[in-house]
């Protein structure tokens, strides 16, 4: 037999869920809307511009630029930080996208191909975030650029319209702490 204080919590509880479920849907529908509004001023210049940019971003390429820096002798302490720094935040994000499996965003405002499956976060932004900060501790004349690049490429990845706003947010988060605690360490 249950009690009315025991339905009262029920009911409760589930309004509580009906509420944090509403707050979260409303979220990712303005997650949706923002970047739709974004792709609709979509240039062709700008998206190959934004495509080689945030291509410098892709693993294949931070590993070739690591390689070749690792032959120049000046080059290896900043060649060893930021691969730190990506290895590091890739970890990272992989966890997290393989946590929470966001899809990406629709094929139809896709102006790039998405380097896998899972939008959240954008590991892009993460690890161009990553870098730049962690440079603090080699070459911190260089750190302003970089997050400026850091920034485009954030901005890049909506743009071609593979992650969403709150994806390159949580990106940009993940990369300037890990970034933060190497550049201290």
């Amino acid at each position: 037999m249950t009690t009315s204080a025991s339905v009262v919590r029920a009911s409760g509880l589930k309004d509580v869920e009906s509420v944090k479920l509403s707050r979260l849907a409303r979220l990712v529908a303005l997650d949706d809307r923002l970047l739709r509004r974004l792709v609709r001023t979509r240039r062709a210049r700008a998206t190959f511009a934004l495509r080689v940019l945030c291509r410098l971003y892709d693993p294949d390429m931070v590993v070739l630029a690591v390689a070749i820096a690792l032959f120049a002798p000046a080059l290896v302490a900043i060649a060893d930080q930021a691969a730190l720094a990506l290895i590091v935040t890739s970890v990272l994000v992989i966890i997290v996208k393989r946590a929470v499996k966001r899809k990406r965003p629709s094929l139809d405002i896709q102006a790039s191909v998405p380097p896998d499956r899972f939008s959240f976060p954008s590991g892009h932004t993460a690890a161009a975030f990553s870098v730049a900060i962690a440079m603090f501790s080699v070459v911190p004349y260089a750190v302003p650029g970089l997050l400026v690049l850091a920034c485009v490429v954030a901005y890049g990845r909506m743009y071609l319209g593979v992650h969403y706003p709150l994806d390159v947010f949580c990106g940009a988060a993940i990369g300037l702490v890990t970034g933060s605690v190497l550049a201290v360490l």
